[in-house]
């Protein structure tokens, strides 16, 4: 009985000690943090175009800084960092939003870090030519 005891301890330390995050590409964000429009795939002009991309947790986000990076997925897969923008948070929220201004099509994938450095989610996202 112990054994099942210490499990199920051991099972709410992990699931405490780890927020879920979610990330999603949208064309707006309310003030509460719903998105609007949600697609992973987006048309642009030649002059670019703009998204939005939210990021929320079930938790709080517990840093002062989010560090979102956009990577340029080639056909080989490879990715070459083309930008990185950082976002101030507060660390009692529980979501964040970045506007985005994509002009070249492609793949692409958006990575989300703490300040620190720490690897919180990533999401793929496809821009295509109007």
């Amino acid at each position: 009985m112990k054994k099942y005891f210490l499990l199920a301890v051991l099972f709410l330390l992990l699931k405490s000690g780890s927020a879920q995050y979610s990330l999603a590409f949208c064309e707006d964000v309310t003030p509460e943090g719903k998105a609007l429009a949600i697609s992973n795939s987006f048309m642009v002009a030649n002059d670019g175009g703009v998204l939005k991309c939210l990021l929320k947790t079930d938790e709080q986000f517990n840093a002062d800084q989010l560090d979102f990076r956009i990577y340029y997925v080639h056909e080989t897969g490879n990715e070459e960092e083309i930008s990185r923008l950082p976002q101030k948070v507060q660390p009692e929220w529980n979501f964040a939003w970045k506007e985005l201004v994509m002009f070249d099509p492609g793949n692409y994938r958006l990575k989300i870090y703490t300040g620190s450095g720490t690897y919180l989610t990533s999401a793929n996202l496809n821009i295509k030519s109007r």
